[in-house]
């Protein structure tokens, strides 16, 4: 059975998408292969103790992952799925389409952020370029409340007439 691929950054949509792929698997009785990705952006211009800076930067980073991994693969395992996981590094979008592929996913299972389109702007989104660039199907999974950063448009009152 090709397993579903959960990309998970431990993020609160991540943490709804982890549920979603979580149910799925269950109920297909496939297994579930949990990703993160381990990638940190720097500038490229040095000053001294940049490279301390960027060795901690690289530690909290990986250290991360990792829990954000375990903590999948317990929530998994509670759940009695079987949960291998990936640590990936590089561009994100990129390695976990490259690690579906590699694994021959049925489905990729990813967490949306909600920023509204001014945050997807400035951020750009993981979840996009995944939808884009996937060999695979891809759930795309919102979290649960968030905070709107577009304008909500006022309710019209009814007229009595």
């Amino acid at each position: 059975m090709k397993p579903i691929v959960l990309a998970t950054d431990g993020s609160p949509s991540a943490a709804e998408a982890t549920l979603h792929a979580i149910d799925l698997a269950r109920t297909l009785g496939a297994p579930l292969v949990a990703v993160a990705v381990e990638h940190v952006d720097v500038p490229s211009y040095g000053y001294f103790g940049y490279a301390n800076l960027v060795a901690e930067m690289t530690k909290i980073e990986r250290e991360h992952v990792d829990e954000t991994l375990e903590q999948a693969k317990a929530v998994a395992t509670e759940a009695g799925v079987s949960c291998a996981v990936m640590h990936l590094t590089g561009p994100v979008a990129e390695a976990i389409c490259t690690a579906a592929q590699r694994q021959n996913a049925q489905m990729i299972v990813i967490g949306a952020h909600g920023w509204g389109s001014l945050g997807r702007l400035w951020h750009g989104s993981v979840s996009m370029a995944v939808v884009h660039d996937a060999h695979c199907p891809v759930l795309v999974v919102r979290g649960g409340p968030e905070v709107l950063l577009e304008p909500v448009p006022a309710q019209e009152e009814a007229s009595v007439q």
